[in-house]
C-alpha cells in the first residue's frame, strides 16, 4: 500500500511520527514547569498558574509553540496570545484543555476545552474548541477562532488518539449526568460527529449539586484501542459524614468507529472507614498496564493517596490490582513523559513530583519514587500537562491491508476486498478492471490497483494475485518383482522436487514396497502432490499368504496357509496380536494355522524366507495383516 498525499499532509505524518520531541515542555502547578530538552526534566518557571488542568505544544525540534490552562493561551515567548484570553475551559477543570494539530495544516491547531464542574462554577457546561495559527502574529501565534460549542454538558474529562488511518484524530469527551462517551472526529474538513457509545455507568452529582462526579481524568493508551477513566462520587449520611467511591473503567476503543466496548470495572471505598475519589490514570507505553490515582482527602489534607496498577493481561484484572504507593498527600494527575516514566503531581505545597520509574513492569517492578523530581520553589498542584499522544507510532503504512495473495488452485476465484470503514464519510471506489465497487473477484493472475478517494485524500493499494498449482501423476499403482526396482517419474514438469524419501531428484528408484509421495513446488511458490503405492512379488518362487480365514469348521478356508512354488532353504513366519505379543510361529510352509480360539480381528504377520535361485541365493522378508473371522 502507498498513501498519496499533499506535501502538507505528509509534513503532518512526519510531524506527528516525531512527537517525542512535541512535550519536551511541561507547564503545570502555581508557575511550576518542566524542561525535558536535555533528556532529564529541568525545573522550570511559567507564567500559567493553575490548580488542575493545562496542556502545551512544541515543533519536531522541540521547541515552544504555546501552552494553555483552558483559559488562557501562551505563546513560546510567554505572553498572552492575541485573542488568547477568556476561553471555555478551566484553571480548576481536571483536563481542561488538549491540543490537535489540524490534518494538513502544520501551522494551524485545535485547542479543545472542557469546563469546570460540568458547568456549575463558570455557567458555560459544554465542550469546545478554538483554534491557534501559529503562522500569525509574527509566527508567535493568534486565537484566529474561539470557543465554538460543541455537546454537553460534558464533565471535566478530555482526551484524543489518531484514527486508524493514522492521519486524523479522535477527540473523546463524557457527558454529564449520562452514560454516554462522546467522540469527535478531527479531519480536513473540521470537527465531525460525536459518534456516541452508551456503556458504563451514568456520571451525577447529588440533588444539592454536590458529589464531585464531574472531577476526574480518562486516557487513551498510546497504541489507540483503550480507554481508562475514573471519577468519584460521595453521597452525605448525616450533616457532617460523607461515603465516598472512587470508580475506575477500562473500555475497548475501536479506532476506525470511535465506539467503545467491552467495560472493565473497580470501585475503591464508599464505606466511612475508607473515602475515596478517583482523579489520574494514564497506560503504560506497551499499553497492557494501566495507573490509577484515587484519594480520600479534603482539600488535600488528612485520610490516604493510593496510585493502582492494573495488569490489563491477567485473567481478572479489575479485582487483582497492584498499589503502586500510599500517601498521606495527595497524588494528583498521572502523565507519561518523553523520559519513559509516568510522573505524578502532588498536593500540599510539594515542590516535587512522583514518578513510576518502569512503568511498563507488572507488580512491585514497576517502581516508585516519591521525590522524583524538583520543581524548583515552585508547587506543584493537581494538573500535569494533558498530552495524548506521547511517542505515537507511525501511521500505518497500508491501512487497507491489502495483500499479494498466492491462489494455488487452478479452479477457485479470489475476492479482493478495499472496504475502507469511515464514521462520517463513503468512499469511493475505483479498481484498475474499471469496477467501482468496494471488492472485486477475480480469477485470473495479475496485478490489481484500487483507487479509494477520501475526503482531502486518495489511499492507493495495489495487489499481486497469482493462480498457480501444476499438475502431475506419478501413473496408477503398481506390482513389481521383488528383484526389479520401480521407478518413478512425474513426466515432464519443472520447479523443486521432494519426495517422501527425502529425494530431491526428478525421478527415483525403489525395491521396497510402500506408498511413495512427490511434492512439486513450482515456480509461483504453489505445491502440488500425488502418491503411488507399489508393492512388490516373488516373480521366481512366488508366495501366496491370504489376508483372511474363517476357522468356523465349515470347511472353507479354515486354516491360514502359505502357497510356495519352490522349496525354501529357511523360512519363518510369526503372527503377533495387537499388543505385539507373538501368539504363533512356524519354521515350515507346510505348518497351517488354525487361530488357537483367538477372537475375530486383525493380526499382523512377519515372515521371511531364503530360497535358491539359479543365480544364487535370495531373501525375502515381507511384512502384513491378515483378518480371522469367526
Amino acid at each position: 500500500m502507498r498513501i498519496l498525499c499533499s506535501f502538507l499532509a505528509c509534513t503532518l505524518l512526519a510531524f506527528a511520527c516525531s512527537a517525542q520531541a512535541q512535550h519536551h515542555f511541561w507547564p503545570f502547578g502555581f508557575n511550576a514547569g518542566l524542561d525535558f530538552s536535555s533528556g532529564t526534566p529541568v525545573a522550570i518557571s511559567t507564567p500559567l498558574s493553575t490548580d488542575e488542568g493545562c496542556t502545551s505544544i512544541c515543533d519536531v525540534a522541540g521547541q515552544l509553540l504555546f501552552y494553555s490552562d483552558g483559559e488562557n493561551v501562551w505563546d513560546r515567548n510567554n505572553n498572552v496570545m492575541p485573542n488568547g484570553t477568556g476561553l471555555f475551559g478551566s484553571f480548576s477543570s481536571s483536563q481542561s484543555a488538549l491540543i490537535v494539530p489540524v490534518p494538513d495544516d502544520p501551522q494551524r491547531f485545535y485547542l479543545f476545552t472542557a469546563p469546570a464542574q460540568a458547568g456549575e462554577w463558570v455557567g458555560q457546561p459544554n465542550a469546545a474548541y478554538s483554534i491557534v495559527d501559529m503562522a500569525a502574529n509574527g509566527g508567535n501565534g493568534d486565537v484566529v477562532t474561539a470557543n465554538v460549542l460543541l455537546d454537553g454538558p460534558v464533565t471535566e474529562r478530555l482526551t484524543a488518539t489518531y484514527h486508524a488511518n493514522g492521519r486524523d484524530v479522535w477527540v473523546l469527551y463524557h457527558r454529564w449526568e449520562s452514560d454516554a462517551y462522546l467522540a469527535y472526529l478531527v479531519t480536513c474538513l473540521g470537527v465531525e460527529g460525536p459518534v456516541v457509545t452508551h456503556i458504563g455507568q451514568a456520571m451525577h452529582g447529588n440533588p444539592d449539586g454536590s458529589g464531585a462526579s464531574p472531577i476526574g481524568c480518562m486516557r487513551m493508551n498510546r497504541q489507540g484501542d483503550r480507554l481508562g477513566n475514573t471519577w468519584g462520587r460521595s453521597v452525605p449520611i448525616t450533616n457532617s459524614e460523607w461515603l465516598s467511591t472512587a470508580y475506575f473503567e477500562v473500555l475497548d476503543f475501536d479506532n476506525s468507529t470511535g465506539q467503545l466496548s467491552n467495560i472493565r470495572s473497580d470501585s475503591i471505598g464508599g464505606t466511612p472507614e475508607l473515602f475515596s475519589r478517583g482523579y489520574g490514570v494514564e497506560f503504560s507505553p506497551n499499553g497492557t498496564l494501566v495507573y490509577m490515582s484515587d484519594q480520600g482527602l479534603v482539600n488535600g489534607n488528612g485520610g490516604y493517596s493510593t496510585i493502582r496498577q492494573y495488569d490489563l493481561t491477567s485473567a481478572d484484572p479489575m479485582n487483582n490490582a497492584y498499589v503502586v504507593a500510599t500517601e498521606n498527600r495527595a497524588f494528583g494527575s498521572l502523565q507519561l513523559a518523553p523520559d519513559g516514566k509516568i510522573y505524578v503531581a502532588r498536593l500540599n505545597g510539594a515542590t516535587y513530583l512522583s514518578a513510576i520509574t518502569n512503568p511498563d513492569v507488572p507488580g512491585p517492578g514497576c517502581g516508585i519514587v516519591n521525590n522524583a523530581v524538583s520543581t524548583g520553589t515552585h508547587p506543584s498542584t493537581w494538573g500535569l500537562p494533558n498530552h495524548w499522544d506521547t511517542y505515537p507510532t507511525s501511521p500505518p503504512d497500508d491501512p487497507i491491508a491489502l495483500r499479494d495473495t498466492l491462489l494455488c488452485s487452478v479452479d477457485d476465484a479470489i475476492t479482493l476486498d478495499a472496504t475502507w470503514a469511515h464514521p462520517f464519510h463513503t468512499p469511493s471506489y475505483l479498481w484498475s478492471t474499471g469496477e467501482t465497487s468496494a471488492s472485486i473477484t477475480v480469477d485470473s493472475s495479475g496485478r490489481y490497483t484500487v483507487e479509494v478517494q477520501l475526503p482531502c485524500s486518495m489511499l492507493v493499494d495495489t495487489v499481486d494475485v497469482r493462480f498457480g498449482g501444476t499438475l502431475f501423476s506419478l501413473g496408477s499403482d503398481r506390482s513389481t518383482c521383488d528383484d526389479v526396482p520401480a521407478t518413478l517419474d512425474p513426466g515432464p514438469v519443472s520447479g523443486s522436487m521432494l519426495w517422501s524419501t527425502g529425494d530431491t531428484s526428478r525421478s527415483i528408484t525403489v525395491q521396497d514396497a510402500g506408498t511413495y509421495t512427490l511434492w512439486l513446488t513450482d515456480t509461483l511458490g504453489c505445491t502440488s502432490s500425488d502418491a503411488v503405492v507399489v508393492t512388490t512379488r516373488n516373480c521366481e518362487c512366488p508366495l501366496y499368504l491370504p489376508n483372511a480365514f474363517t476357522p468356523n469348521g465349515d470347511g472353507i478356508n479354515d486354516r491360514l496357509a502359505v502357497g510356495m512354488d519352490c522349496t525354501p532353504t529357511a523360512f519363518e513366519l510369526v503372527v503377533f496380536d495387537r499388543w505385539g505379543r507373538s501368539i504363533h510361529r512356524s519354521t515350515e510352509p507346510s505348518l497351517t494355522w488354525n487361530g488357537d480360539a483367538l477372537p475375530t480381528g486383525v493380526y499382523t504377520y512377519m515372515l521371511s524366507y531364503v530360497w535358491q535361485a539359479q543365480d544364487g541365493e535370495r531373501r525375502v522378508r515381507r511384512t502384513g495383516s491378515v483378518t480371522l473371522v469367526r
